[in-house]
Order: C-alpha cells, then sequence, then structure tokens
C-alpha cells in the first residue's frame, strides 16, 4: 500500500498468521503478493473515484480470506465465506469498528464466480480491482498458475482455440481466457477501471496473437 492507515499494520500482521495455518496450501496466483496488489489498485481507484479509501484498501486486504483450490466444491463460496469473517476480524481492529458492515459488503460480491452486483461505490472499487489483477501481463502469469495448482494442461494439443470442441477450463488453462478473463474489461463498474482494464486487455489479446502464430508454426 502506498499510503499507511493506524489499523494496516495490526491487520498485516494477523492476515499473515492466518495465511500460515490455512488447511489448504495457496496456489501463487492467490498468495500474499496477490491480495497486497489488489490492495494497491483498490486504493488507486478509490482515490480516483473518490471512494472511500479505508474502506476500499481493508475489504481488499480481506477479499481472499478463505480460500479453496479451484477445483474445491466450495471455490465459487468463498467470498460468502470471507464475508462471513470479516466483521468479527474489523471489530477486532481498532479503527475499522463502525465499517465493518460495508467492508463485509464489498468483500462478499467481489468475486467472478459469486455473480453479486456490488451496492455501493467503494464495493465497486474492490471487485474491479480484483479483477484488473485477472488481466495483463500478471493476469497471464496467474491463469497457468492456478491450472497448474490442479492439473490442468496449458491447452488442448490437438484444438487449443476450442474449435470443434467445448471450453473446458478445468481441463485446459488457455480455455479461461474465452471463458472469463477476455470478458472482464467489458464489467468494469468503475471509470477508472474501465481505463486500466483497457491497457491491460490489449496486453491479454497481444499474448493470445503471438501464442496463435507460435501455435500455427510461424517462426518469424
Amino acid at each position: 500500500m502506498t499510503q499507511p492507515f493506524p489499523w494496516s499494520d495490526p491487520l498485516l500482521a494477523r492476515l499473515r498468521a492466518h495465511l500460515a495455518g490455512e488447511p489448504f496450501p495457496r496456489d501463487a496466483a492467490h498468495d500474499l503478493g496477490h491480495i497486497l496488489r489488489v490492495a494497491r489498485l483498490a486504493q488507486a481507484l478509490a482515490e480516483a473515484e473518490h471512494a472511500e479509501v479505508d474502506i476500499c484498501v481493508a475489504a481488499a486486504l480481506l477479499h481472499d480470506l478463505v480460500y479453496r483450490p479451484k477445483n474445491h466444491p466450495e471455490s465459487p463460496r468463498t467470498a460468502q465465506l470471507a464475508a462471513e469473517l470479516v466483521p468479527q476480524w474489523c471489530r477486532e481492529t481498532p479503527g475499522l469498528e463502525a465499517k465493518a458492515e460495508a467492508i463485509a459488503a464489498a468483500v462478499a460480491s467481489h468475486s467472478w464466480s459469486g455473480g453479486l452486483v456490488p451496492t455501493s461505490l467503494e464495493a465497486a472499487v474492490v471487485q474491479d480491482a480484483d479483477r484488473l489483477e485477472a488481466l495483463g501481463a500478471i493476469g497471464i502469469a496467474r491463469v497457468f498458475a492456478t491450472g497448474a495448482s490442479f492439473g490442468a494442461g496449458l491447452w488442448h494439443s490437438e484444438d487449443p482455440w476450442a474449435a470443434s470442441r467445448e471450453l473446458d477450463d478445468k481441463r485446459w488453462s488457455l480455455d479461461h481466457f474465452e471463458r472469463k478473463l477476455l470478458k472482464l474489461a467489458a464489467g468494469m463498474k468503475t471509470a477508472a477501471g474501465r481505463r486500466l482494464a483497457e491497457g491491460r486487455q490489449r496486453t491479454l489479446l497481444a499474448y493470445l496473437e503471438a501464442l496463435r502464430a507460435e501455435l500455427a508454426g510461424d517462426h518469424g
């Protein structure tokens, strides 16, 4: 984070201890680095959108409080499970007690798989920040790291672009671009999020164009 808050150091210390004791080891796409990057994005978006910065940053730090591997049956519910824990965390963190409800609401609606629509500007900021992490160069790295964590292949060797088969991003990581990543930019809720997403979307498209050429045997 670029701006410290009175509650940030105690919250980060507790978060680190929490991550160290989780029942499931996190994949590289959902580690502490991801959480901190989302917090920085949330702060930048909040400042640009004149949202309450502390709510956005605290929610970003707590948005992945519950982790389940992507092939775990509870994976689609992690945002809700995290939101259920957030009020207690806020009550036990001086400076966040009065903002527990707003922070929990932002956590609850951030995830793609949860399908909830943000009901506040702060929730929209946190959702956009998390989705920006799935775009651009970092997003490319994260999609393949996630797939590798549960044994997905890079792409279907005979039909990488799913011309004659159904998309299946549980088996092939490349399919996740079409299933989700390429749809994220159009769904940004804030103007600042849309601006950042445009550049990161171009990075995704340039990567896919280069990959398509290489897979087609273009050695130029």
